[in-house]
């Protein structure tokens, strides 16, 4: 544990409890980390710390949109903040609220004492509003050094600090005036990894990510990283995946685990996680209890679908949307198609792209499904309901991807274009307030 961290709890303080932690220790029974987290279970007279304490608004960065924008251009980077809660004091007055009981001098074979924390920490629940608050307070008082592009990175792409630019120098230039900024307020920016083995040689080692600090970048296949709950193949520029899951029962709760282990925030694979959640409403049509066994003739479905889930790991997908930087584009057109069946909704979008050349090159950008809503409404409603997603998906990609024209282009399940994106938004919104309907089946008492 890091003394600093912690000071002896004056006598002439008043007490306020005492916080609860768990601690990790290394296989030589020599502490390393002690890790603080409240627990709401954790209470004294019905009453816990995060249950009295505000947690203020959020600050962060969508992670959907931090994706999207991640996407955008060819020189991909990403980097994160050395504990970044322990980056920001607590109140004086305050203190007392985080105590906790250690070894003293943090030696195991000597007395219990009590020591408080000085910095915000894991599990309180203002912690990350009040680190990212910090953070871009960092950035804009570093502004009039190291220029407004590195506050823009910051306030507009940190959520674990992914970006992508259109050239090496740029992405080189701009991490090191960020990095540069954040120290000045006693921020560390590390775990730095690129696609780009022109980018990485430009920081120090011990300044890269896990796996990288001692790679010949020129000779040796780089590691795969994760970002934000993504495989990123920094090698081939690719996102894939890894399915690891242990055998669960055969219960609601068991396939529900399963079925939520495939973390997909850009829809990559819609289509095998849709039929999953369609398996699950299948199978526990007439169980309702979450840990009951299943019928065992679904038991053979069920698993046919989960084998299934091991053949992701051999698909890769482009991280960018072209391969060509966003930025340079001569023309950036977003599209979507929508469709509806019995059993479910779904709508994608892609970009459309004129280069510098001439070139017309298409992009996925985004992906969604919902299970039809029970009972089952008609068909065309269905529809309605996918065209209705297909504006809400237009709606957020615009707010969030930059460099996209400003009139989405709808298309109709006959492939025939609707020009005026807004006039159809207009309609389906008219639509499903007349008929009742927003992703709900209709009243039929």
């Amino acid at each position: 544990m890091d003394m600093q961290r912690k000071r002896p709890l004056s006598k002439k303080t008043k007490s306020a409890g005492t916080y609860p932690y768990l601690g990790c220790t290394t296989h030589k029974s020599q502490v390393k980390y002690v890790l603080f987290l409240t627990q709401k279970s954790a209470q004294e007279h019905g009453i816990s710390l995060n249950s009295v304490l505000l947690s203020g608004p959020d600050l962060n960065n969508s992670l959907l949109g931090v994706l999207l924008r991640f996407r955008k251009d060819v020189v991909a980077l990403t980097a994160d903040i050395q504990q970044m809660f322990y980056g920001f004091l607590v109140r004086e007055d305050h203190r007392n609220y985080l105590r906790f009981l250690w070894h003293k001098d943090n030696d195991l074979t000597k007395e219990v004492a009590e020591y408080r924390m000085r910095v915000h920490v894991f599990g309180n629940s203002p912690s990350p509003a009040v680190a990212i608050n910090g953070l871009q307070r960092a950035a804009q008082e570093g502004e009039p050094k190291y220029g407004s592009d590195s506050r823009h990175s910051v306030e507009r792409h940190f959520y674990d600090g992914l970006i992508s630019l259109p050239a090496e120098a740029h992405a080189i230039d701009l991490l090191k005036h960020t990095q540069a900024s954040l120290a000045d307020s006693n921020l560390r920016l590390h775990k730095i990894a690129s696609n780009s083995i022109k980018v990485m040689p430009a920081f120090a080692p011990g300044d890269l990510a896990a796996g990288l600090k001692d790679l010949g970048f020129d000779e040796e296949a780089l590691p795969v990283q994760r970002s934000l709950g993504l495989c990123w193949n920094i090698d081939s520029d690719t996102f894939t995946f890894k399915v690891s899951f242990s055998d669960k029962p055969f219960t609601r709760r068991g396939v529900l685990s399963t079925v939520n282990s495939l973390f997909d925030p850009l829809g990559l694979v819609v289509p095998v996680t849709i039929r999953g959640r369609a398996l699950l409403r299948e199978l526990s049509t007439e169980v309702h209890d979450w840990d009951t066994e299943l019928p065992a003739d679904n038991f053979d479905k069920w698993e046919t679908w989960k084998k299934s889930l091991q053949d992701l790991s051999s698909l890769h997908l482009p991280r960018p949307y072209i391969h060509q930087s966003l930025s340079n584009a001569t023309c950036t057109e977003l599209c979507l198609f929508s469709d509806a069946s019995n059993w479910a909704i779904g709508a994608v979008a892609y970009l459309r792209v004129i280069t510098t050349d001439g070139q017309c090159k298409v992009g996925f950008v985004l992906g969604k499904a919902k299970l039809a809503p029970q009972p089952e409404p008609t068909i065309p409603r269905l529809e309605l309901c996918g065209a209705e997603l297909a504006v809400e998906m237009a709606e957020l990609i615009l707010d969030e991807l930059d460099h996209v024209g400003p009139q989405p282009c709808g298309w109709d399940k006959g492939l025939r274009p609707v020009s005026q994106f807004s006039s159809l938004t207009k309609v389906i919104l008219k639509a499903t307030k007349q008929r009742g309907l927003t992703q709900q089946p209709p009243n039929r008492n």
